[in-house]
């Protein structure tokens, strides 16, 4: 395999491919990433074996062929050499070694087994849908936040991507929170869902560019595929059944409050200062007369905040995780926001005012 490309075209492709890599030594194999170079094109590949990533550049193909390299290494010297318009590699010089020349410079890299490295398995997939990416991006940043870490229910390590007409809707949770997020896809398509790791969406999210351009997603039962540009990535998928997360979902409120969004994370981002001082995270909110009220006491410190509101229902005080809280507006994009209450013991609803594109669930802490 001989090939020439560009420095930074390259750097860009692998600084993404390199996600797909184990986090944590399994197989060495794996530790490896694969070149494909074929026709015009250089095709960049990673994978932990649950999650693939593969980038395609331009490249000026001398002799086709495939090599598979240290990818930690590799991604670390091209982004050094980025700057260079001219990189020329080459895997015929000597056995078993890739070498990687530019201006009067050049390194030999060992190569590895590829005959080791595992294949894309070709899949049929039932389900194809098609959204902007800046909606698919937002609807993944709006919901795995509240997806759960712990190992109890895998289900709930992912969010679910569940399909109905024109609507696609991404819901997380973790027992204590709950996110919910709508969108709006190009076509109609039947009811379906599935269980996407919340760590696998945290990347594609991170790939996809924030404009009008389409992303091609397709699904079956055990994986899926999202594609864009020049991009392409396969993750597995949760099995099991997610929670029946509606009934969650209180109907009637008590206390409805339309709060100014940024003035309500400008008094939590100062809160959160002493709140994450106790390992219980929590602060107390009092509703009444036009006003919010949040307090936390520590130990060791105390602070109240207070935010004007309009308000419409009973007086009402509530203790909520400050975390939570802060997460879920952090992760709001309206001016201003609606915070509904039932009443002390049941759980916490925000929504925009003016749409239902998301709705957020917080669980009430009981103190005494």
């Amino acid at each position: 395999m001989k090939f020439i490309c560009n420095g930074t075209d390259l750097s860009d492709a692998l600084s993404k491919v390199m996600k797909a890599l184990p986090s944590k030594k399994s197989m060495p194999i794996l530790e490896g990433i694969k070149f494909s170079a074929f026709g015009d094109t250089l095709t960049i590949m990673a994978t932990d074996i649950e999650f693939v990533i593969v980038m395609k550049i331009k490249a000026d193909i001398i002799m086709e062929g495939e090599v598979l390299v240290p990818g930690r290494t590799i991604c670390e010297y091209i982004r050094k050499i980025s700057k260079e318009n001219i990189i020329e590699f080459d895997s015929q010089i000597e056995a078993d070694k890739l070498y990687i020349s530019h201006c009067d410079s050049f390194i030999y890299l060992a190569t590895m087994n590829i005959s080791e490295y595992p294949a894309i398995e070709d899949q049929e997939y039932t389900t194809a849908i098609s959204i902007k990416q800046k909606d698919f991006k937002d609807l993944v940043n709006k919901t795995i936040f509240a997806t759960s870490t712990e190992d109890i229910r895998q289900q709930l390590k992912g969010c679910l991507l569940d399909i109905k007409g024109k609507r696609i809707r991404s819901v997380g949770l973790d027992g204590y929170r709950l996110a919910i997020c709508n969108k709006e896809l190009q076509e109609e398509r039947q009811e379906s869902n599935i269980i996407v790791p919340a760590k696998s969406l945290s990347e594609i999210a991170k790939l996809l560019e924030n404009d009008d351009e389409l992303v091609n997603i397709q699904f079956n039962e055990k994986k899926m595929m999202v594609e864009f540009e020049n991009s392409k990535i396969i993750t597995s998928l949760i099995g099991g059944t997610f929670i029946k997360y509606e009934s969650t979902i209180p109907k009637n409120f008590e206390t409805e409050v339309t709060v100014d969004r940024a003035s309500l994370e400008y008094s939590m981002d100062k809160v959160d200062v002493i709140a994450k001082q106790d390992k219980s995270n929590y602060i107390k909110i009092d509703i009444k007369e036009g006003k919010m009220s949040i307090y936390c006491n520590t130990s060791t410190s105390n602070i109240k905040e207070v935010i004007n509101t309009f308000t419409k229902g009973k007086d009402v005080t509530i203790s909520l995780s400050a975390k939570y809280l802060t997460d879920c507006i952090k992760n709001s994009s309206d001016e201003y926001l609606s915070i509904k209450i039932s009443n002390s013991s049941n759980p916490v609803v925000i929504t925009p005012i003016e749409s239902d594109e998301y709705l957020y669930l917080i669980l009430p802490i009981r103190t005494r």
